[in-house]
């Protein structure tokens, strides 16, 4: 067992003296919007779920397991800045937990394909979750709340097929792609100053964009090859050439940005290789934004 699960395990099995499994459970959940959903504390996630935890009501296109979760309310939160969810009612036993819950937030942000509208919604739902015996979060099935969600913006409501469909996309084989960028050492210290943005104060707009993409990962990672420095740009998409496109094409003003930032840096738009289908794919280990080159088995 590693220590991050070790640590994940620890904390999910704490239960104070008198405490019922029951309570324990219902303080989980709690958690789940107190801290995750209304605060937007993504570091909770790898300590109340399992790695394997099902959320059988995600987003179109999230992927599976944790990063899933972490899609699904990154989305609701990008789509409303200040989304708040009010737990109405709550009830334990065994190893479920129920909730009866209202949503609240404004359209500000891009959700679903749907431009911001600006317009406050407010929506009731039921939640079921089924708890492990260590205290992880193994499942989540959500009723009313995803359609009474579209209703209210006036969105046609997902039909079961379509769910189904979108599942099924998100199961499919993702494609890694790989392009090698020299990297000039008079441009070295901007490319960094780039790399510190996209980790810091840029980081939700980058993560945002990437989501629009449709790129589940992607890494620089700057090497040393015979005389010269060059970064490799990875990334990890169901669909590289499309993704890349997308991001070529976007009228978005971070994606503009970084556009110009990077061709100005290598000298060309570094996603045209991949947008033409002509980026090398292998294995790699994927990361963040600004992790190492981990070759992969």
């Amino acid at each position: 067992m590693s220590i991050q699960e070790t640590e994940r395990t620890e904390v999910a099995t704490a239960v104070s003296v008198g405490e019922s499994v029951e309570e324990r459970n219902k303080k989980t959940i709690r958690s789940v919007f107190d801290t995750f959903v209304n605060r937007g504390d993504f570091s909770i996630v790898d300590r109340i779920y399992s790695p394997d935890m099902i959320d059988h009501q995600p987003l179109p296109g999230a992927p599976e397991g944790l990063e899933g979760v972490k899609y699904t309310i990154a989305g609701l939160r990008e789509g409303f800045p200040d989304l708040h969810v009010t737990i109405e009612d709550m009830s334990a036993a065994g190893d479920h937990v129920v909730i009866h819950n209202t949503w609240r937030g404004t359209h500000s942000g891009e959700f679903l394909g749907m431009p911001p509208t600006g317009q406050f919604i407010e929506f009731t739902g039921v939640v079921v979750w089924r708890l492990l015996e260590n205290g992880l979060i193994a499942e989540r099935w959500g009723i009313g709340v995803e359609s009474n969600m579209l209703s209210v913006l006036g969105m046609r409501r997902l039909a079961p097929a379509a769910r189904g469909a979108a599942k099924a996309a998100a199961r499919r084989t993702v494609k890694p792609a790989t392009v090698v960028l020299e990297l000039p050492a008079e441009r070295a210290a901007r490319w960094k100053d780039v790399q510190a943005q996209l980790s810091g104060e840029r980081l939700r707009e980058y993560e945002a964009s990437r989501r629009r993409a449709g790129i589940l990962q992607e890494s620089f990672a700057a090497q040393r090859v015979g005389d010269r420095d060059v970064v490799v740009l990875q990334l990890e998409a169901r669909d590289p050439a499309g993704a890349a496109k997308r991001l070529r094409e976007s009228g978005n003003a971070f994606d503009v940005w970084l556009r110009g930032e990077t061709g100005e840096v290598f000298g060309s738009d570094p996603y045209a290789a991949l947008a033409e289908g002509g980026a090398a794919e292998q294995g790699h280990g994927w990361s963040s934004v600004t992790a190492e080159l981990v070759a992969g088995g």
